[in-house]
């Protein structure tokens, strides 16, 4: 009797080691909703990081749709024409040193000429230099989940949705004003090893599949932190009824940015709040 005991005490013990195994990845049940996922990505992780098994991708093709924060985040064509200014320069934003600094910056990273640099980015957004520097963070090639996700769905036959428009995502940003987006692109030029650091965290945390981790990293950070309501809470609210739109219908695969699941304003909270049954997946 005593050994059986013991058994079912490590039984026991086992089954909740089981349970709280981290995850990014979740089953969605709802009434009058058919039966749906949702996964956290990260948009960008060096190559060496990135794990997609064969439980991710089964979980994918058991659904109708794959929803995504963007529905065409691979459209480059549609993409690039968001990203041009309406009238001005891109240096326009600057001071002069600071123009300066990301000359000195951006043209050895692109491989470019000081003056080359300039002409082909004058045009552009000021949004495009965060893109670089995130790009500049890597070590190594990169990865990216909705690249994946979207070239397995087609695969799959499967159709591509949007939860937001790139145009909607985009003015999030334009709505900034330059003091703001000056002092994101800034802070990394000034001190790249901060900026690297925050990135292998991300990365690490990721990989551990911390989702409270990440969106406390997310929402805390020098760069979003405060600007949480609009980059992030804002935008997990307009998520939920549109979520619920897709399901009533179709049986959905969501991936959106692994920050935006986590904490008390995040979706799988928003999700549990609106009546949904939230069930952790391993994989």
């Amino acid at each position: 009797m005593k050994n059986w005991l013991i058994l079912l005490g490590t039984f026991f013990y086992l089954s909740q080691a089981i349970g709280q195994e981290k995850t990014l990845l979740f089953s969605i049940k709802g009434k009058d909703t058919k039966m749906s996922y949702i996964f956290g990505t990260v948009h960008l992780i060096e190559d060496t990081a990135f794990y997609f098994p064969t439980k991710l991708e089964k979980t994918l093709s058991k659904t109708d749709q794959l929803v995504m924060e963007i529905e065409n985040v691979t459209d480059e064509a549609a993409i690039l024409p968001l990203l041009i200014l309406d009238s001005g320069s891109l240096f326009d934003h600057f001071s002069k040193e600071q123009g300066d600094s990301i000359v000195q910056w951006g043209a050895p990273l692109l491989g470019m000429k000081p003056e080359t640099f300039r002409t082909n980015f004058e045009a552009l957004k000021p949004l495009v230099l965060i893109q670089i520097g995130a790009q500049a963070m890597m070590s190594a090639h990169t990865r990216s989940y909705e690249m994946e996700l979207t070239d397995k769905a087609n695969a799959n036959k499967q159709s591509i949705k949007g939860l937001e428009s790139m145009e909607s995502q985009l003015a999030i940003f334009d709505n900034f004003s330059d003091a703001v987006i000056t002092e994101m692109i800034m802070s990394g030029i000034r001190n790249p090893e901060a900026a690297i650091d925050s990135q292998k965290e991300l990365t690490k945390l990721y990989m551990d599949k911390d989702m409270e981790g990440l969106a406390k990293l997310i929402v805390e950070s020098e760069e979003f932190g405060e600007n949480a309501e609009v980059l992030v809470y804002q935008r997990n609210r307009n998520w939920i009824p549109v979520m619920t739109e897709f399901m009533k219908t179709q049986s959905c695969f969501f991936a959106v940015g692994a920050g935006h699941l986590g904490g008390e304003q995040g979706v799988i909270q928003l999700l549990k709040n609106a009546g949904y049954t939230i069930t952790p997946i391993a994989y």
